[in-house]
């Protein structure tokens, strides 16, 4: 009873004082609170760039879209975001963030692999109707096509059949559905279809192997690779590095060509591109092998990277290794080999590293590994934020993160993109480019989807134009490009940024009547 008079005599003298002091607290409190929302805005990337007045006016349009958007999001919890690209890919095209930013220019994209490059309509409706191709469908996925005169030799569990006889015998439309589908990752049902990492890399990997039949076909490939950079041009992208494993091309009559060979197609389609589209900056290709290798393999690997990039030094960027990280060697089995090919001072790595959900494995341990390799970037980096040191060495050596958000939640590292550890990364202005990975793989639009799905998934309500315009800028400034080439491509990038806010301004005044 004692214990509730005092309670009550306390809650009186409460009462009784609270009014002016806690007005005076309440104040200095919300003030405090403001430093903090400024500080954290002056964070977030992009946090340092002063918009111009039309930019200002510009961002007022793009911020109202992104608040329906989220308002929107929060009442229905239905978030684009937050649910899989397979079922959130037709209300991503809808959105009126997303028409901003397939317009917006958005400079490069660092990060894209060669056997999904290239929208698929180009291998179904354009290769595949190419005479010569074959199929040989086995009990199991994955499929193989090869193009040949005469037929090729049959494999041990299935025979060859030329893709126009089965087509004609089973409709052009149901084939060319089954095609994709063998080429595709795409399900209505993701979950139940890949129920683990391992399940949907199987998965990815079997359709890789069947595109890359009908790519590495010599006639093809150079075509195969000018759409591929047709459909980034034609997404307001301007420059391009493709990871390539410089496959095995071949002819008709099942010759091969070598390494070499095969790199000055690239170099013949990169030039013949730029003709053609004189305001597209360039192309470079890195390197990227397996990493299911053995230690000798991995020394010709190297050595053959340093060759021809002394050989093509203005298409080869670099060096990396491919493949689930989860299942394949790490790098420090290769130290011996890869400490021998950074004698080479033109040789720069740029190493997929971290890209688990495991931590204080030899996995996501390759982020150390990379870091002491003295990688350029970091490809994918997911773990990075459970390895403060390697975060503080790669902000203070200008090492960025390869953001590939949609690619992260198809491959099965995150569910919903609002828990992407890359959030962290935004919110902290960390050095980060954003990259799509495998496009064609899960049919997604270019660099754009990407670019949405980070702009409003991973930044956050509150970041802007000054984050996307951060976005393209570190697109150029952390490019495998040489000074001179990052300082012509800067000038192409803010010229079709001048053009895009002018266009976006008029746009505004028409809408307000302020003409």
């Amino acid at each position: 009873m004692t214990r509730f008079v005092i309670f009550s005599s306390v809650l009186l003298v409460v009462s009784l004082f609270a009014p002016s002091s806690l007005s005076v607290d309440v104040n200095e409190f919300l003030a405090q609170r403001e430093r903090f929302l400024a500080d954290e805005s002056a964070r977030i990337l992009g946090g340092g760039i002063t918009l111009s007045s039309n930019e200002e006016l510009v961002n007022t349009m793009l911020m109202t879209a992104k608040t329906f958007e989220y308002d929107q999001s929060f009442s229905s919890l239905n978030f684009t975001p937050a649910t899989h690209f397979f079922l959130s890919k037709p209300a991503m095209l809808e959105s009126e963030v997303f028409q901003f930013i397939r317009q917006m220019p958005k400079g490069g994209v660092l990060h894209i692999h060669d056997v999904a490059v290239t929208p698929l309509e180009f291998i179904i409706y354009d290769a595949s109707y190419r005479p010569n191709l074959y199929v040989c469908s086995p009990p199991k996925d994955p499929v193989f096509f090869q193009y040949a005169s005469p037929a090729p030799a049959n494999l041990p569990d299935c025979d060859w059949t030329l893709v126009a006889d089965r087509r004609a015998q089973e409709g052009a439309l149901q084939f060319d559905a089954w095609l994709r589908s063998k080429l595709s990752l795409y399900t209505p049902n993701p979950q139940e279809a890949y129920p683990n990492i391992n399940s949907v890399w199987t998965a990815f990997e079997n359709t890789l192997i069947a595109g890359s039949g009908i790519i590495t076909f010599a006639p093809v490939f150079t075509d195969y690779f000018y759409e591929g950079l047709q459909s980034f041009y034609d997404d307001n992208v301007q420059y391009i590095e493709i990871r390539t494993t410089l496959p095995q091309v071949y002819n008709l009559d099942g010759t091969l060509l070598d390494e070499a060979q095969v790199t000055q197609l690239y170099k013949d389609t990169f030039d013949r591109f730029r003709n053609d589209h004189p305001d597209f900056t360039g192309a470079k290709i890195i390197f990227a092998p397996l990493r299911r290798a053995d230690n000798a393999t991995m020394s010709r690997y190297v050595e053959l990277a340093s060759q021809l990039k002394a050989q093509f030094p203005d298409v080869v960027a670099g060096f990396d290794l491919v493949g689930q990280e989860d299942l394949g060697p790490p790098l420090k089995e290769f130290l011996s080999q890869l400490l021998a090919g950074a004698v080479d001072p033109n040789l720069h790595y740029f190493f997929h590293a971290g890209e688990t959900n495991w931590h204080g494995t030899d996995v996501d341990e390759n982020l150390i590994d990379a870091i002491l390799l003295n990688t350029t970037r970091i490809g994918h980096g997911f773990a990075i934020a459970k390895h403060p040191s390697v975060m503080e060495l790669a902000r203070s050596n200008g090492v960025p993160v390869e953001i590939c958000p949609i690619s992260n939640q198809v491959l099965a590292l995150v569910d919903d993109l609002r828990n992407h550890p890359a959030a962290m990364l935004f919110s902290n202005g960390f050095p980060l480019v954003i990259s799509s990975d495998d496009p064609a793989s899960w049919d997604a639009v270019a660099l754009s989807s990407d670019f949405y799905m980070a702009f409003m998934g991973l930044a956050g309500k509150k970041a802007d134009l000054r984050t996307l315009k951060q976005l393209a800028i570190n697109s150029i400034m952390f490019s495998a490009m040489t000074t001179d080439e990052k300082n012509s491509a800067m000038a192409e990038w803010q010229r079709r940024w001048n053009d895009f806010i002018l266009n976006k301004y008029e746009d505004y005044k028409t809408k307000h009547n302020l003409i």
